[in-house]
C-alpha cells in the first residue's frame, strides 16, 4: 500500500490529464474519419436520400418532378438495383436503371403467407423477397450497424427448406409515400454488407470504452491522491468515487468545503480547529479577550463582544 500511495502522489495529474485529453480527441478524430472513409459510399447516399425525402415530406416538390434527382441518387451507389415510382395503382411510371424489376411494369408486393410480414414477395416475380428498412435506416444506420448481415441470416433462417432457396434474390426495400397524389418511390438495393464494417464499428466502440474506463479510473485515482494529501480514508473516498463515478467526486468535493486544510500539511480539519491535529501549526484565529475561536472575518467576537483587530491573533502568514 505504501509503494502504491508513494505511486499516486508522484503522479502528475495535470499533465496525466492533457495527455489524456490529447490521445482521446485524436482517437476520436481518426475513429470518426476511418468509419466516415469505410462507409463513405452509404454515407453519401444517406445523405442524398435524406435531402429527397425532406423534399417530398415537406410538399416542395412532387416525386415526379425529382426525376433527375432519383437518377443521380441512383447512380451513387454500386449497391443501389433500382429507383422506381409507381402510381396509385402500382404501375411503374419511372426507372432510374431499367432494372429487371421495372420490366413487367408493375410491382405487387404481398406480405409472406404467415403474415409475419419479414418479408415482402412479388406477386409476378416469386424469385424475388424484399425486406422493408424503413426511412434512412436504410441508407445509413442500420446498414452500418449491420442489418444487412441480419437480413441474410434471416432469410436463410425462414426459408433454408425450400428447394432452391439460394436461387432467389433478396433485396432491401425503403419507400417515400407522395400523399397528393399517392405516388410511391422504391429505394431497391442488393444485400452487400461493407467489408469488414461491424468488425470496425466493434472496435471502434471498443476503443471508446477503453478510453472511458481509464477515465472512470483516472477520476477515482485523482481523488483518491485528494484524500491522502488531506489525511483522509483515501482508499474509501476512491472506492466511493471508483463504483459512483461524478457523485463521489461531488461528494468529497463538497465534505471538503465543509473544512478547512492545513496550510502547512494540508489535512483536513474542522473549521472550529485552532491548531492543526497532525502537524500542530496554528490555523485558526481566537479573540485576544476569551480566547473563544472567531472567524478571520469577524469584527466583534460573539462570545464577549470584545472588538477584533484587523489582523487577527494567530493570522497565518
Amino acid at each position: 500500500m505504501n509503494r502504491f500511495n508513494s505511486f499516486v502522489r508522484k503522479l502528475n495529474f495535470k499533465k496525466v490529464i492533457i495527455v489524456y485529453l490529447i490521445v482521446s480527441v485524436l482517437a476520436g478524430i481518426l475513429s470518426v474519419g476511418f468509419l466516415a472513409y469505410t462507409f463513405r459510399d452509404k454515407l453519401t447516399f444517406a445523405y442524398a436520400y435524406h435531402q429527397i425525402s425532406e423534399k417530398v415530406s415537406h410538399n416542395k416538390y412532387g416525386i415526379e418532378n425529382l426525376k433527375t434527382e432519383l437518377s443521380n441518387l441512383s447512380n451513387k451507389s454500386s449497391d443501389m438495383v433500382d429507383i422506381l415510382i409507381l402510381d396509385s395503382k402500382n404501375k411503374i411510371m419511372f426507372s432510374a436503371k431499367n432494372s429487371d424489376l421495372s420490366k413487367r411494369g408493375t410491382i405487387e408486393l404481398l406480405p409472406n403467407v404467415d403474415g409475419g410480414n419479414r418479408f415482402l414477395m412479388d406477386k409476378e416475380n416469386p424469385d424475388a423477397y424484399f425486406k422493408l428498412i424503413k426511412g434512412d435506416k436504410h441508407t445509413l444506420s442500420m446498414t452500418m450497424l449491420g442489418v444487412e448481415n441480419k437480413v441474410e441470416q434471416d432469410y436463410k433462417d425462414r426459408y433454408f427448406y425450400e428447394k432452391s432457396f439460394d436461387a432467389k434474390k433478396v433485396y432491401l426495400l425503403s419507400y417515400i409515400m407522395d400523399k397528393s397524389n399517392g405516388y410511391k418511390t422504391y429505394f431497391i438495393s442488393d444485400v452487400h454488407p461493407v467489408a469488414g464494417g461491424v468488425l470496425y464499428i466493434k472496435a471502434v466502440a471498443a476503443l471508446a470504452t477503453l478510453l472511458f474506463m481509464l477515465y472512470w479510473v483516472l477520476l477515482a485515482l485523482w481523488v483518491y491522491a485528494q484524500a491522502l494529501k488531506s489525511r483522509q480514508n483515501a482508499a474509501v473516498w476512491g472506492l466511493i468515487t471508483l463504483f459512483t463515478n461524478l457523485a463521489g467526486l461531488f461528494v468529497f468535493l463538497i465534505y471538503k468545503q465543509g473544512h478547512q486544510a492545513c496550510y502547512k500539511c494540508g489535512a483536513l480539519q474542522n473549521r472550529s480547529n485552532i491548531y492543526c491535529t497532525f502537524c500542530g501549526t496554528k490555523i485558526g484565529f481566537v479573540c485576544k479577550k476569551c480566547n473563544m475561536p472567531v472567524s478571520e472575518n469577524d469584527s466583534y467576537c460573539k462570545n464577549c463582544g470584545n472588538a477584533l483587530c484587523s489582523e487577527q491573533e494567530g493570522k497565518q502568514k
